[in-house]
């Protein structure tokens, strides 16, 4: 008996690489693809035929109506839901489909429950940067402390990102750098696709800085920004994180041990922001901060709830850059 191999889930450039794994284990085949296009009828016969008589061959079926959807019932496709599950042919069977699989259906447990299978889901913050270092690393290349930082950074604004569109951008990266081998932070803030995060991380450091000129600049982009909010959470957040570590410098605690003590109160920071933040501590005014962490809390707050403008944000702003030094 020949095997049947289930391959899902949404993200597409995984889903691809692990096909061409499967795909090197018979090379000796020839391959055939079937489309969600193809009538079920026919791939069943398709199936049943060359099983019988013909060269043993890879059939690939595409995006097959197999899968239940809530309030949809396909009966075209039901039959050869039926013959997949108990297929006993002598050629291997690889399905791929490109779309999560709602395994709260009774369909679908079944489904998943009799054919071997395995989820790509799109990666997140931490598994997408090791996905990354990983992929450099395969072509002799590495990225350093601080431009990990930064992709972490990124990662945290920007929504829904596909392996392939990263993959994209190291392979452009290669051909930039060259002989190089080390990637940095000033090539990624030189070279990285800009969807409006690097603007927001400008905008954060010359918060950070009081860097009046720059944060005037860059106040009408922040508030048509599409995704304002999660803006102003990654602000709120690197200034909360500011806050904290500044309190622990000026109490008298170590860089080593304020990083402990965030990793024994179970924070996910990692060490390098702490270090970032440590250093920028004596330039800080922690008062001022505190000010205007409550005072954006309280803008973003009104405007979630329609009572106010989130443009006011910047009246706070300015005025914490007018304070002076604790």
């Amino acid at each position: 008996m020949a095997s049947i191999h289930l391959l899902y889930g949404t993200e597409d450039q995984l889903m691809e690489e692990r096909k061409l794994s499967i795909l090197s284990q018979y090379r000796d085949m020839g391959i055939v693809n079937l489309t969600d296009d193809t009538n079920p009828s026919r791939i069943m016969e398709q199936l049943s035929e060359d099983s019988l008589f013909g060269d043993r061959k890879l059939f690939c079926l595409i995006n097959p109506g197999i899968v239940k959807k809530t309030g949809k019932h396909n009966e075209a496709w039901q039959g050869l839901r039926s013959f997949l599950l108990t297929y006993q042919g002598e050629n291997p069977i690889l399905i791929i489909y490109h779309d999560a699989i709602d395994k709260r259906l009774k369909e679908n447990k079944e489904l998943l429950a009799t054919i071997p299978n395995e989820e790509f889901k799109r990666l997140e913050g931490g598994q997408l940067v090791h996905w990354m270092r990983k992929y450099c690393q395969e072509n002799g290349y590495q990225f350093t402390l601080q431009a990990q930082d930064y992709i972490s950074q990124l990662l945290e604004i920007w929504v829904d990102v596909p392996v392939a569109f990263m993959r994209t951008e190291l392979d452009r990266f290669f051909l930039l750098l060259g002989d190089r081998k080390d990637i940095d932070k000033p090539f990624l803030e030189a070279n990285i696709s800009d969807f409006g995060s690097k603007n927001i991380f400008t905008f954060k450091d010359a918060l950070l800085q009081r860097d009046v000129h720059t944060l005037l600049n860059l106040f009408p982009f922040i508030f048509s920004y599409k995704e304002v909010d999660r803006a102003m959470s990654y602000i709120e957040g690197q200034l909360r994180l500011q806050l904290m570590v500044s309190e622990c410098r000026a109490a008298g605690m170590t860089l080593t041990q304020t990083q402990d003590l965030f990793k024994q109160e179970g924070s996910k920071t990692k060490a390098y922001p702490i270090k970032l933040a440590y250093e920028a501590a004596p330039r800080i005014p922690r008062k001022a901060l505190r000010r205007l962490l409550i005072g954006m809390y309280h803008v973003v707050a009104a405007s979630r709830m329609g009572q106010g403008d989130i443009s006011t944000f910047r009246d706070f702003v300015l005025s914490y850059c007018e304070q002076g030094k604790e």
